[in-house]
């Protein structure tokens, strides 16, 4: 398998059969230079393995150090998600900015941004809340504007009901868009070789590719957590109350329904049921007991 043709035309001359003992220094270094060749081979590849899978490795140790920050019990949240709220608001106004390619205060498109923030959070905003003569000062005040909003919708919750439904979101969130990038990734790695062509190192193009996918993946959290929070609606312990006193009743009205249907079923059927020595309803003018009400014939044992 490993030797030349050299060292096949030799075996051929000698008349050696498949599977014979051969002891010859010839052959045995022959065997062993081949097998030196494979083993590098394949330590090479598993190499390259290693080194690609240590670029997901470090990404994973990043995510999973922060899931478990949300999960200790002594996490501030709400300064991540305050810290997340600032950075949203500075990203959404050099967004509109690139978008509608006004870099002048004065031609800030004030139209698109609301547009955005009504299809991103879901809330109608006035333009006149955020015109201003500075772009810093546009971003403070908006992110002013959507703390308040975020402060006045969690208010009728507790503070500890409030941290929790953060953490929960956020973590789910971390986790979906954690599968996603994992996903995207093996793609990368299916495809990245063929930058060897290209004649570039396909281990450094992996890492500059997944580099920059990893930051948007930051990006992508954080901005979701801000667009979930936004989103959702809390009810307070009131109003659950009512809900749930209102579909209690609703309940009981429809068991109470349905027992008095049943008794009328009851009272139907004990109405239809045929005395004995009532007239048969066959009309042959005998009692039900001689005719339709009539017992079978005695048969075995008792029969006797």
């Amino acid at each position: 398998i490993f030797g030349s043709d050299k060292i096949a035309s030799v075996m051929n001359r000698l008349g050696i059969e498949e599977g014979e003992h051969i002891e010859s220094g010839m052959v045995t270094r022959a065997v062993e230079n081949a097998q030196k060749k494979v083993e590098s081979m394949h330590f090479e590849s598993r190499k390259h393995l290693l080194e690609y899978d240590d670029v997901a490795n470090e990404q994973r140790k990043v995510i999973y150090r922060f899931r478990n920050e949300l999960l200790t019990p002594d996490f501030d949240i709400t300064s991540k998600i305050s810290e997340n709220l600032q950075e949203y608001s500075h990203q959404l106004i050099e967004s509109v900015k690139e978008q509608s390619e006004s870099y002048m205060i004065d031609d800030f498109n004030y139209e698109l941004l609301t547009l955005r923030l009504k299809e991103e959070l879901f809330i109608e905003f006035n333009q006149d809340q955020f015109k201003s003569d500075d772009f810093d000062q546009m971003i403070q005040s908006l992110f002013d504007v959507l703390t308040s909003i975020y402060e006045d919708k969690t208010s009728h919750v507790s503070n500890e009901q409030r941290m929790e439904i953060e953490k929960i979101l956020y973590l789910q969130i971390v986790d979906n868009a954690w599968r996603e990038h994992l996903y995207s990734m093996d793609t990368l790695k299916t495809g990245i070789g063929l930058r060897g062509y290209n004649q570039k190192d396909p281990l450094v193009e992996y890492k500059k590719e997944s580099y920059n996918m990893f930051m948007e993946l930051i990006e992508t959290i954080k901005n979701e957590i801000i667009k979930v929070l936004f989103t959702i609606k809390l009810r307070n312990e009131e109003e659950e109350q009512k809900e749930r006193e209102a579909l209690k009743s609703k309940m009981e009205e429809s068991n109470k329904d349905l027992q008095t249907n049943i008794e009328e079923s009851q009272i139907d059927a004990k109405e239809k049921k045929i005395a004995r020595n009532d007239p048969c309803p066959c009309g042959s003018g005998k009692k039900y007991k001689n005719c339709h009400g009539k017992s079978g014939p005695k048969r075995g044992l008792v029969a006797q």
